[in-house]
Formats: structure tokens, C-alpha cells, sequence
């Protein structure tokens, strides 16, 4: 009736968590602190004794039935030869360093941010801002009323202020976005 029983144990495979950790156990590869927990669960769980036991026995049957290769006596000399004949790696040290000051090299233009050569841009672009606004006043609104341009309810003259606006808002985004940067009056 053991027999039975432990066929039976058997036939259920081990418990789902430890089916991998045991595998790695016949193999001598689990880490030891993790050996440790199975080996308590071995200890509480027949199924997993008997998944265990049937992996020994499988290792230990495999082991007299497969041919057992042998190294020449040679091989460690030719391993040696052939590790002596790969390429050299280049120190990554030289790599290391050029990474590191491109990166700090990007850090300082980051920490830049705003300098006084982008203060000036802005001084420079609201004077041709307030410049154009003030040109425009004096023909845009009527120009903008002959075209119906001119929303219900919104002066022409604060129309052809919105429609400025919206004129510089794109081109500063067109600017920002060129791959050269922004580069406006005062570069």
C-alpha cells in the first residue's frame, strides 16, 4: 500500500512553487538560501519527496546509460593557445572617459538654460513684436474688417492682435524646433 502511495504522490508532480527550485536542486545549482526553504518544504510535502526522489532516480539512470565525454590531454594548452590569439579589447577606460565629458559637457549647456544671449533674443523679438503691433494698428484693423476676418463681439484691433500672436507663437515654435537651436537677432 506505501507503494501505491508513493506512486500516486508521484503522479501529482510536485507542488507548482517548487517544481523549478527542485529541478534546480537534483542539479546542484539552487542558491543556498533558497536550498534551505526547500528543504523545509521537503520536509512537510510527500509530493515534492517523491518528485525528488523520481529526479535522482532519473539523474542516476541517465548517468550509466549516456557515454561520459573525456577531455585530451591536450585541450588545456590549446584552450590557452586559442585564448591568446583573440583580439584584444581596447582599454574602456578611453571610452569611459570621452562618455564622461560629453556628459558633462551636456550637463553645463542644460545648467545654462537661460543665458544672456537667449535674455537678448527676447528683448530683441519684443521690440519687433511691439514694433509690428504698432505698424499694423493703423491698417490691419480695416484690413481685417474687409476681409470678414473680424469674430462678432471682438474689436478689429484686438482681432489683428490675436491673429499677431499667433503668428509669433508659431514661429517660436518653428525656431525652438531647428535642429541648429534657436537662433534669433542676437546670435
Amino acid at each position: 500500500m506505501n507503494t501505491h502511495h508513493h506512486d500516486y504522490e508521484l503522479s501529482l508532480g510536485p507542488c507548482e512553487a517548487y517544481e523549478f527550485d527542485l529541478v534546480e536542486r537534483s542539479e546542484g545549482a539552487l542558491e543556498p538560501e533558497r536550498a534551505r526553504a526547500v528543504e523545509q518544504h521537503l520536509g512537510r510535502c510527500g509530493r515534492c519527496r517523491a518528485y525528488a526522489a523520481a529526479l535522482a532516480t532519473l539523474d542516476t539512470a541517465l548517468a550509466g546509460l549516456l557515454p561520459q565525454p573525456r577531455l585530451a590531454g591536450d585541450f588545456d594548452a590549446r584552450l590557452a593557445a586559442r585564448i591568446a590569439e583573440l583580439p584584444v579589447r581596447q582599454d574602456r577606460s578611453a571610452a569611459f572617459a570621452a562618455a564622461e565629458r560629453e556628459h558633462e559637457q551636456l550637463l553645463r549647456l542644460l545648467g545654462r538654460g537661460f543665458s544672456w544671449r537667449t535674455l537678448l533674443n527676447a528683448v530683441a523679438l519684443g521690440s519687433v513684436a511691439g514694433g509690428a503691433v504698432i505698424a499694423l494698428a493703423s491698417f490691419a484693423p480695416g484690413m481685417l474688417d474687409a476681409l470678414n476676418l473680424v469674430l462678432p463681439g471682438v474689436s478689429a484691433s484686438t482681432m489683428s492682435s490675436i491673429l499677431l500672436g499667433i503668428a509669433f507663437l508659431l514661429g517660436g515654435v518653428v525656431f525652438a524646433r531647428r535642429p541648429g537651436g534657436a537662433m534669433l537677432l542676437a546670435d
